[in-house]
């Protein structure tokens, strides 16, 4: 019996398939109400009307405007704004993901925390401290930030990012009356919510989670272990400010070792030196290192949001894997695959880890940790959630991080990639539908990847089930011509591509009355 599957064409939702990725996980301290408003140039109630991929280069950004309600400090030249957001789709397609920048829809509602750069766009304060959402609960507006991609640095270590409920009209008048000057109690705060998302005030967060691209709701793995390669890591040649080069490498390596030395999983991360290589989550560059002080702290685009201070707080370390847009399969389930991986420390941390090599010890491992592809954890004493309970545990793993990896990393993958489809047919079902049909030579696929031809390139439409002999692409565009191949996939690899097909959708009829 022929198998179909339906396989929507997006436009907007092309990527190419090779592009490469970086998922990061943000570490932060919070900062004080009182610290937020008196850093920000410009505090504004607004409302997003629109977002576009920013015309950067290096690090893809998104550009949201914003029709600016009320200004609250600061002044505007107009009712209309520009802030730029890290992360997105830029030139060529590329894509990048930071964990826990703000995201916003068209008719959000939102209350903004604006630093002004040169090129007259603006940026939060402090990446995701500085950005709140405006909801509603019951006939009462509340301000929410999503730290649910967050990880946070209080006084007893780190802990899934958490958050006060603030009733919006008490804290946006309490915002007024401090850039004026006049003191006013902060009797606005309502109830800690920990992991606020867009889907609601709270969210119970599982023992353990994983990294999810967005997009398609598929998290990361290396497939590389399965083969029995290793994954090689360096550490910038500046080191941790506060520890030094020496300490810093012998933090990192514990860390790195904490991971190897799980006995139920194949992770090999190995140390092999210093570098001088800076590219870190700005772009690719082939090499998988841990960066130190922000090297791109006076660019806008790229920096590490805001500088981090004792007392005070912010952001102090980013990191996470670069993956591909196309998936493989990895027993049954599809996954994205990591292609490199970079942390970054910010710049102004050094008085956090001021000869503390045990907490270094602990924020590396957390961090290396969402490189493997690990959101995560309520348990308190996993290393990803680490709540440090001040006895120098430094990277000790628990037992609910070593059955993350246990799901990830842990035998029964294929030994050989699948045999290529063959005769691959394309043929034009009406204006707007191509069915595909080939024919399956392998036994051992977990997918076949659907590509269609875009300018000089190929970009992937979707994954079809294994045995599937046929798939319909839908909502193409009629009157116009269509490349497409194919190619089947399992955790060893992919197989070479089919043949190209071409079909052309017939144009659409014309009623001709007399």
């Amino acid at each position: 019996m022929k198998s179909t599957v339906r396989v929507l064409f997006v436009l907007l939702a092309l990527v190419p398939i090779l592009s490469a990725v970086p998922a990061s996980a943000t570490t932060y301290q919070m900062v004080s109400d009182q610290t937020l408003a008196d850093q920000a140039p410009v505090i504004v109630e607004a409302r997003v009307v629109a977002a576009e991929p920013a015309p950067v280069v290096g690090r893809p950004a998104t550009d949201y405007q914003v029709e600016v309600e009320r200004v609250i400090k600061g002044d505007l030249a107009g009712s209309t704004v520009m802030v730029r957001i890290p992360g997105g789709i830029g030139t060529g397609g590329i894509g990048l993901k930071i964990w826990g920048a703000p995201r916003f829809r068209e008719g959000d509602r939102t209350l903004l925390f604006l630093s002004p750069g040169k090129d007259g766009v603006y940026r939060p304060l402090h990446l995701m401290l500085g950005a709140f959402h405006v909801q509603k609960v019951g006939d009462r507006d509340v301000a929410v930030r999503e730290l649910s991609e967050t990880v946070e640095v209080g006084p007893q270590g780190l802990r899934p990012g958490s958050d006060i409920i603030r009733d919006f009209d008490g804290f946006s008048a309490w915002l007024h009356d401090r850039s004026l000057g006049v003191p006013r109690p902060q009797d606005y705060m309502l109830a800690t919510s920990a992991g606020v998302t867009e889907k609601g005030l709270g969210q119970a967060t599982e023992k353990y989670t994983l990294l999810r691209w967005p997009q398609d709701d598929m998290p990361v793995r290396w497939f590389r272990f399965d083969q029995g390669q290793a994954l090689d890591w360096r550490v910038h040649n500046g080191g941790q400010p506060g520890l030094g080069l020496e300490r810093t490498v012998n933090a990192f390596q514990v860390a790195l070792q904490a991971w190897n030395d799980d006995p139920g999983s194949n992770i090999r991360y190995n140390y092999v030196g210093t570098t001088d290589a800076s590219g870190g989550l700005v772009e690719s560059d082939d090499t998988n290192t841990i960066l130190f002080d922000d090297p791109y702290r006076d660019d806008p685009d790229n920096a590490v949001e805001g500088t981090f201070r004792c007392g005070r707080g912010g952001v102090i370390a980013i990191g996470g894997p670069y993956f591909t847009i196309a998936t493989r399969s990895f027993r049954g389930e599809k996954f994205h695959e990591a292609v490199e991986a970079d942390i970054v420390t910010n710049d102004g941390t050094d008085c956090f880890f001021q000869d503390n090599v045990s907490v270094a010890e602990e924020v590396f491992a957390h961090e290396l940790g969402h490189t493997l592809g690990l959101g995560h954890s309520e348990e308190d004493d996993a290393v990803m959630r680490a709540t440090a309970h001040d006895d120098n545990r430094g990277a000790r793993l628990h037992g609910d991080d070593r059955a993350a990896v246990a799901f990830l990393y842990s035998g029964g993958t294929a030994t050989r990639a699948p045999a290529a489809p063959k005769k691959l047919v394309a043929k034009a079902v009406s204006g707007t539908v191509i069915r595909l049909t080939w024919r399956d030579m392998s036994n051992n696929e977990d997918g076949f990847h659907v590509e269609v031809k875009q300018g000089n390139r190929f970009v992937e439409l979707g994954v079809a089930d294994p045995n599937t002999k046929q798939v319909e692409i839908e909502g193409l565009t009629a009157g116009k011509n269509y490349i497409f191949r194919i190619r089947s996939g399992n955790s060893a690899g992919f197989s070479a591509y089919s043949n190209q097909a071409r079909a052309t959708t017939p144009r659409a009829r014309r009623n001709r009355q007399r």
